[in-house]
């Protein structure tokens, strides 16, 4: 067991078994970076005051990351791979069409601001402090072909059963998740809203948040998608 004492005297202890002390110091340390940079504060975030909040040694720290970047990178990444296979599996697991399983899709992706612990992950690794480690953009470039790759999965299917006769599946997907990724950053933190969306071949993906955002179309009549 590792133990440590914040600022206002409250400790915080990481209590681990010998066998598993690795890989529950590494979630320690990505736990206790969320916390601090979830958490008001002025300056950039030091390693120490992360090790201090997770109660782990900075031995323990360089064993599972080379720098501060690296933590904050792979915090990017298990957040992102676990959307991306929570959309792999939505999709692979709801029957119907093509239109089903992008309205499936992108219930998916509104999925996360109902959960708090994911909204607030989601907003720390989106923040200007973690977006400034060395490799963010190009680990981010990944994280969202990740993510789109089952709803050009989707598309693909679309186009060759005729659901979707004109789209272009890659092209679609990435402007079809920023439209998403859009919407999600005009809810409020504490906003409950409960959003629904749906595809229509004929006008265009439509996706609407009840009582709070007008319906928006994503391309128009005679359109790819």
């Amino acid at each position: 067991m590792t133990s440590a004492r914040l600022a206002n005297g409250v400790p915080m202890i990481c209590d681990v078994q010998p066998e598993t002390a690795e890989g529950d110091d590494r979630n320690c340390i990505i736990d206790a970076a969320y916390t601090c940079l979830s958490e008001p504060h002025s300056g950039a975030i030091s390693v120490a005051a992360i090790l201090q909040r997770a109660g782990v040694s900075t031995r323990a720290f360089y064993r599972h990351f080379e720098s501060k970047d690296e933590l904050f990178l792979a915090m990017l990444r298990q957040e992102t791979d676990l959307l991306a296979e929570r959309l792999d599996r939505i999709c692979a697991e709801v029957p119907g069409g093509p239109v089903d399983q992008v309205r499936a899709w992108i219930s998916g992706m509104f999925g996360l601001i109902h959960d708090d612990q994911t909204r607030m992950h989601f907003s720390v690794i989106d923040s200007d402090e973690v977006r400034a480690a060395k490799g963010y953009r190009e680990t981010r470039e990944q994280a969202h072909a990740d993510r789109e790759r089952s709803l050009v999965g989707i598309l693909r299917r679309g186009r060759e059963d005729g659901t979707f006769p004109l789209t272009n599946p890659e092209q679609d997907a990435i402007a079809i998740s920023a439209l998403v990724s859009r919407m999600m950053l005009t809810q409020h933190y504490e906003d409950k809203v409960r959003c629904a969306a749906g595809a229509e071949p004929s006008s265009g993906l439509r996706v609407t948040c009840p009582g709070r955002h007008p319906a928006m179309s994503f391309g128009r009549a005679g359109s790819r998608f």
